[in-house]
């Protein structure tokens, strides 16, 4: 079974059967459609028979079995929210790298903008759907993932106050004149001191890699293993910048098979080398390498009136 992206919002879902099979499955489709037809309805029979196999399959009348709901997750792209003012207070030092975007961390004001964009999408606030999940993913100007939050921790930052910096100016009833707190408040999950992955670091690859990082292969990343790229038997460390979506097939090709090489880079790129020297690079969906605002076309000149020879 195959879904094939169109590009326009719809999809063809592929479903390889015995002949017998499939026109049994078509002809049930078709009846159910047309009976709907006989009884009134002024849809195409076309959408109809859809209709018909997404009931039989989602069977949306039966509440014996658990329903089925969606993971819903919006990428926001940072650059595209109000940069904050001109006069800025200075951050203290931070810890450990934070997830920056164009140099800039992610900051409370950041988020404050994030939401408000968020609720103007939608009547009420963009929430998530009946018994399902919502993910923001945060990206730069490349499209590489920087931060991954839920609603909900996204509105605890917009309200929780910076230990170091109170009265942030982009709080109710703040003085403007201290300028905005531009602490980080947002980051990559910390790596952690054991085998297996945090929740926060799967939810991060997750939705970073979307499918199985092997270049070519589409296998979705809910079913794949997070797999780390320097072994952790190598010293390679449990941390979202060593660790990728790769299938099962995959995952076992790159643990036991001899001569591959797998290197990845901070923005989830992913270089396979066979045993026969050639590279394949893997990035993930959405992230792109910026090459500049496109460039206008020369303006065209008029040809002379009486070019030569006269």
């Amino acid at each position: 079974m195959v879904v094939r992206p169109l590009g326009n919002g719809m999809a063809e879902l592929v479903e390889l059967l015995p002949l017998p099979l499939a026109i049994a499955c078509r002809n049930t489709y078709d009846g159910y459609a047309r009976a709907a037809k006989e009884a009134g309805d002024p849809r195409p029979i076309g959408q109809l028979r859809v209709g018909a196999l997404v009931d039989l399959s989602l069977r949306p009348w039966d509440t014996s079995r658990e329903p089925v709901t969606a993971h819903l997750t919006v990428v926001a792209q940072v650059e595209a929210l109000k940069p904050p003012p001109a006069f800025t207070r200075p951050a203290p030092p931070a810890p450990m790298p934070t997830a920056e975007v164009d140099g800039q961390p992610i900051t409370a004001a950041h988020v404050r903008e994030l939401l408000t964009e968020l609720d103007a999408l939608c009547p009420g606030g963009l929430k998530a759907p009946a018994g399902g999940s919502l993910d923001i993913a945060i990206v730069d100007a490349t499209g590489a993932l920087r931060a991954v939050a839920g609603r909900r921790e996204l509105e605890r930052i917009a309200a929780r106050e910076c230990p170091a910096h109170p009265g942030d100016a982009t709080s109710a009833g703040a003085d403007v004149s201290r300028g905005p707190c531009t602490c980080p408040t947002l980051d990559k999950p910390a790596a952690v001191d054991r085998y297996r992955p945090s929740a926060a670091q799967r939810r991060f690859v997750i939705t970073r890699d979307r499918t199985c990082r092997h270049p070519g292969c589409r296998a979705r990343a809910a079913w794949a293993d997070l797999d780390h790229v320097v072994a952790h038997a190598a010293g390679g460390e449990t941390d979202s910048d060593n660790l990728c979506c790769l299938c099962r097939r995959h995952h076992r090709l790159k643990t036991h098979a001899k001569g591959w090489r797998y290197v990845l880079t901070r923005d989830g790129v992913l270089s396979v080398t066979t045993p026969s020297g050639v590279t394949r690079i893997s990035r993930p969906p959405g992230f792109g390498i910026p090459t500049g605002p496109p460039q206008l076309p020369p303006p065209e000149t008029a040809p002379e009136e009486d070019p030569p020879p006269f």
